[in-house]
């Protein structure tokens, strides 16, 4: 007689394999809103560069981002804004941190720099 090897998953396997697919899965979801916090600045940053010229003095600007930061709820300031102007257009950079809370004393920290460079 000739038995077959039983292949599967057992329950207690799927029970574990399953937290560990619900704690990946909380942990992004936890992550996503950072995210899309970056990618609306970087929006806000090119906006604001492609408002001005090199004319344009640097506290114009810096207000004109206000303006824009505070529509989106954006954690930055027109003060943190790196200023430069690179070969007749404005361009404009900031470097920010986001700690993101997962669990009990475990947290994320992102490191993001966004930077825009205008078209005028």
């Amino acid at each position: 007689m000739k038995f077959q090897r039983q292949r599967g998953l057992s329950l207690i396997g799927f029970i574990f394999l399953a937290c560990i697919v619900a704690f990946v899965m909380f942990t992004a979801f936890r992550c996503v809103p950072a995210w899309t916090e970056y990618f609306s600045l970087k929006k806000v940053l090119q906006a604001t560069a492609n408002e001005f010229t090199t004319d344009a003095q640097a506290p114009a600007i810096r207000a004109s981002f206000d303006r824009r930061a505070t529509i989106d709820d954006l954690p930055i300031n027109g003060k943190d804004l790196d200023i430069r102007k690179d070969n007749g257009r404005i361009g404009l950079a900031v470097n920010y941190q986001r700690r993101v809370h997962v669990a009990g004393n475990m947290s994320l920290l992102f490191d993001f720099e966004a930077s825009a460079t205008g078209t005028r």
